[in-house]
């Protein structure tokens, strides 16, 4: 009798460590990826996100020839945003993870359209990938290596703009209203 109490003792603290292993699994599942980043500007100078920690990040995917990009530049809603957020402790990237480019190809790119923020190379697309970027322009606004939004610049019909009223609901210390939209390009 005591063998068989011994017995099913030792199959339930199996049975229970499996289902507590089984929760770690689960747990782990659940855990938002570090999204981080370490790229060179146009200059060869590293840029890291850890050396932003507790500051909000905005990463523009760009490409210089892209039909979506290009109507945001000339058109300056990029620098201004980037020019009214920046007094607000954002740090802005623009970020070409597309091996058309070169850096002497953005280099123009950022003299034409009068880019004084850094656009960070990814030729490679590494970084881009780890992201899900996959259209240009594609804006994420991290902070500690969580994405707070992800999507559109903006509504090109409506002429709303995600990024700005995501900013200004962080920076009011709300969640974003609307964390996730399509990118369009």
């Amino acid at each position: 009798m005591r063998s068989v109490a011994t017995i099913l003792m030792l199959a339930v603290c199996f049975v229970a460590a499996g289902f507590l292993h089984a929760g770690d699994d689960v747990v782990k599942k659940k855990e938002t990826p570090a999204y981080s980043f370490d790229l060179k500007d146009l200059d060869g100078k590293s840029f890291k996100s850890a050396d932003f920690k507790d500051k909000l990040i905005v990463l523009e995917w760009t490409e210089s020839a892209c039909p979506a990009v290009i109507p945001l530049y000339k058109a300056k809603k990029v620098q201004n945003l980037v020019t009214e957020y920046k007094g607000k402790g954002v740090q802005w990237f623009s970020v070409c993870s597309t091996h058309f480019n070169t850096v002497e190809g953005l280099k123009k790119f950022a003299k034409r359209y009068e880019v004084s923020h850094k656009i960070l190379t990814d030729f490679d697309g590494k970084v881009g990938k780890k992201f899900g970027a996959k259209r240009t322009p594609h804006v994420f606004i991290i902070k500690n290596d969580k994405i707070l939004y992800q999507g559109a610049f903006d509504n090109r019909r409506s002429g709303e703009n995600y990024v700005k009223k995501a900013l200004d609901e962080i920076l009011a210390n709300k969640d974003v209203s609307t964390p996730r939209t399509k990118a369009y390009g």
